[in-house]
């Protein structure tokens, strides 16, 4: 294990996507429940397991925060860490989303400051953007995290009594991300993408993943067909280029996958569950199956990492 200033005082970023990822696990083995003849355990205890993890994790990146707060701004700086620091406070949405059942209470807290929290992170990051000589080049999949990654807030506002929340964040969400993916799109083309940052780009399955299943959320399956068309021909887009994207075999930003995938698996379980016929579900359960063989492995992979003392080197981590 490593020494306890790299291992508590460096708490890498890189620790939150994956553990996203964990959490839309939890959320696609809940609604599979609902759908098939699934134990509802199963999601329970995923979620359970990512709570815990979340506690330990979010536990040891505020005492880092607390020693020095200033290394917030500069894990901020790092491109990759833009993404990794919102999605911190994206799984403290999801797990608010994951606590409604059991305590209305609890979840409430804990939304509302996943949401305040989240509106920090993306005030710094536009700072951050606008400061930088060259901001047009900065913009990647890794931006969809601060910048519209409180579409996961969404998912628990209706049954909290925030349906104009959730209506407004989904309106505004949908042309800024597709702003920053033809962006991101064209700075790829023109410059090319580093192996170890192309992960990255499953991101782009999030957003209309994540914007379906909040569509589905505040109104059910009036709506859903559209959205659900337009995040399965995303997620069908994006099948020719995950050998390109996976490309130099496991790195820290393997978590870009997590999220993207379980996300995408909660829209097509969605599907069968709105009556979308055989497409939908043979989509679920492939998507359910790929999601539950990889999630687990990049998280158990990324905390190993973390244990040994070589996540937050590899990311380069600020140290309180």
């Amino acid at each position: 294990m490593a020494t306890l200033k790299p291992f508590w005082r460096r708490t890498p970023p890189a620790l939150f996507p994956s553990l996203l990822g964990l959490f839309g696990l939890a959320l696609a083995w809940k609604a599979a429940a609902s759908v098939w003849n699934i134990p509802p355990a199963i999601g329970s205890s995923i979620g359970l397991v990512a709570t815990l993890i979340l506690l330990v994790t979010l536990s040891s990146y505020v005492a880092k925060l607390c020693i020095r707060p200033k290394v917030l701004w500069e894990d901020l700086q790092i491109g990759p860490a833009r993404g990794s620091v919102s999605a911190g406070s994206m799984c403290a949405m999801a797990m608010a989303l994951f606590l409604l059942p059991y305590t209305i209470t609890g979840a409430f807290l804990i939304w509302w400051m996943a949401v305040a929290l989240h509106a920090v992170y993306f005030a710094c990051v536009v700072v951050i953007l606008m400061r930088h000589e060259n901001t047009f080049d900065e913009i990647t999949p890794v931006l969809m995290l601060p910048i519209v990654g409180v579409l996961v807030a969404t998912l628990a506002a209706p049954r909290l009594g925030y349906d104009a929340f959730a209506l407004l964040v989904l309106v505004l969400a949908i042309p800024i991300s597709a702003v920053i993916l033809m962006i991101s799109l064209w700075n790829a083309r023109t410059k090319g993408v580093p192996p170890p940052q192309r992960s990255s780009y499953a991101i782009l399955l999030a957003p209309p993943s994540v914007t379906a299943m909040g569509i589905y959320a505040l109104s059910g399956a009036e709506y859903y067909m559209p959205v659900w068309v337009g995040a399965s021909l995303v997620g069908l887009a994006l099948m020719p280029f995950v050998r390109w994207m996976a490309q130099g075999g496991w790195t820290p930003a393997w978590g870009a996958f997590t999220f993207p995938i379980s996300a995408f698996a909660g829209v097509q379980i969605y599907a069968v569950k709105a009556g979308y016929g055989w497409v939908a579900e043979v989509m679920a359960i492939g998507a359910l199956a790929v999601a539950t063989a990889l999630v687990p492995y990049i998280v158990l992979r990324t905390y190993i990492s973390w244990y040994q003392g070589k996540l937050g080197p590899a990311t380069k981590a600020a140290v309180a």
